[in-house]
């Protein structure tokens, strides 16, 4: 495969035949045996909250319904709120640093639900579904709803849609027959089904109703999350046999994987549950190539294939010769992710991949029982070089007093004088998710009550495997998971 200096696949050609006259003297990284694929694509994410642990409300007994439900549990804002925003109001761009970081040691290379933000941005590290313009500044090729949007809303986005943009809309999350399911008649009521949108969850929807959908858009499925939350997930079955394009996405930390590549056997182990007819290949396809064409439908550019003329995201999995390789990327953990490639650069991978393949502003980063090497870089100005250590140490500032870090960060936004979308103006994130329950927007009145737990690791480890069992509403389904880990 030849890339060129535009980010895009220049020619693939098997190894034993030379490239196109051009890339003559370009740097070659030879990856034999190991499998070359499309980078994974995590079409539901919510960011902002990816440094905190599983969580599960004590008192609740039953599946929750909706997604209207769990905010009202009793330990969600202290767990959940208000720790995210301490450290999305504190050190925004480490958090930044450290959620996309976690994403792309899983080999991610776009993923969806950036946080909200005072200075929207291009793909920084991992490409960002929301906010990507490609250097254009048109951010309306993927437009975004995560709470549930009035009829008047939704005809716009249906307008929207006809005119080109990419609608991703969280859609009916919550059990078969709760109220939810009607979020999905009033899109369609709307003039939403169309093939520029891609409902969210859609799980409280019943498979027969997909078959509404005639011109048909995407489903993203989220099984751990769902299984986790509601005891049941999304009808696949049905959704495919109406045509829809079904995508993964990891939903969030609190009740998901720890990124996509978890998701790909969080789906295994669902299919296989519910005795669902779908092949390795299938679930691969989920989170490439088919969530790629989705995309494209939005932003022009075909990612998620490798072909020429594609954007080249790429992932290097560790294969010995000759291994089946859709089962070998449904079964691959993260010390099985050798390089990760965004736009043509390599982001991500072992000292002698990175350095084979020229990549620049490398910092050590420890995953798992392997010390990989990550190119980074502030994101403020996304030039200055930043090590691993830096983010890590100022997250931790913060995790130490909460209090005064949120009273600083404040300080220093409210001194601020200009446009808040100046390019010199203080990053400012907000969060996307329900608040919960609490006295002030979510937040205690005493900021001393917020508490942020320790830095969840990169990697599904030991301490998170055994924080899924027992807990949670999937029945004991999701176990299976330590067999890939353990």
């Amino acid at each position: 495969m030849w890339i060129d200096d535009d980010g895009r696949i220049a020619a693939v050609t098997r190894s034993t035949r030379p490239g196109p006259r051009r890339f003559d003297g370009c740097p070659v990284v030879d990856v034999w045996p190991s499998l070359v694929m499309p980078g994974l694509i995590d079409f539901h994410n919510h960011l902002a909250y990816d440094t905190l642990p599983l969580w599960t409300e004590p008192s609740q007994t039953q599946p929750f319904a909706h997604h209207s439900s769990w905010p009202r549990a009793a330990t969600y804002a202290a767990s959940t709120t208000w720790p995210a925003y301490a450290l999305a109001t504190a050190c925004p761009q480490e958090l930044l640093a450290y959620v996309e970081t976690k994403a792309i040691v899983g080999g991610t290379t776009s993923i969806q639900g950036s946080p909200p933000m005072n200075r929207p941005r291009d793909g920084w590290l991992v490409r960002q579904i929301d906010d990507e313009s490609f250097g254009t500044g048109d951010r309306n090729m993927v437009l975004v709803s995560v709470l549930t949007a009035t009829p008047a809303a939704l005809a716009d986005r249906a307008n929207r849609m006809r005119a080109g943009s990419l609608f991703v809309y969280h859609c009916a999350e919550g059990r078969r027959g709760s109220l939810v399911a009607r979020e999905y008649t009033d899109a369609e009521a709307a003039g939403c089904l169309q093939p520029q949108f891609v409902a969210i969850h859609a799980n409280a929807v019943d498979g027969q109703d997909y078959a509404r959908w005639r011109d048909a858009g995407a489903v993203v499925w989220s099984p751990f999350s769902n299984l986790w939350l509601y005891g049941e997930t999304t009808d696949v079955p049905g959704a495919r046999a109406a045509g829809l394009t079904v995508c993964l996405g990891s939903d969030w930390a609190p009740s998901g994987t720890k990124h996509v590549l978890g998701e790909l056997k969080s789906a295994r182990i669902v299919a296989d549950h519910l005795g669902w007819d779908l092949d390795d290949e299938t679930i691969v396809r989920m989170a490439t190539c088919d969530a790629g064409d989705v995309l494209a439908r939005g932003w022009g550019r075909q990612t998620g294939r490798i072909r020429p003329g594609a954007i080249a995201d790429l992932v290097v999995v560790r294969a010995p010769r000759g291994a089946p390789p859709f089962r070998t990327i449904v079964g691959a953990t993260e010390d099985d992710i050798d390089l990760v490639v965004i736009d043509g650069v390599a982001r991500y991978g072992t000292p002698a991949l990175t350095a084979a393949a020229h990549a620049p502003d490398l910092t050590p980063l420890p995953v798992g029982r392997r010390s990989m090497r990550l190119s980074l870089t502030r994101p403020d100005d996304g030039v200055t070089r930043w090590t691993w250590g830096d983010v890590t140490d100022r997250l931790e500032e913060v995790r130490a007093d909460p209090r005064r870090e949120i009273e600083g960060a404040r300080a220093r936004f409210a001194a601020w004088g200009g446009a808040l979308d100046d390019p010199d103006a203080p990053l400012r994130l907000a969060l996307d998710m329900p608040t919960g329950l609490g006295p002030v927007g979510g937040l205690p009145r005493d900021l001393s009550a917020i508490s942020v737990p320790p830095l969840e690791s990169l990697v599904h480890d030991d301490a998170w495997l055994a924080s899924v069992g027992g807990r949670g509403f999937h029945g004991g389904v999701l176990d299976a998971l330590r067999d890939y880990y353990g």
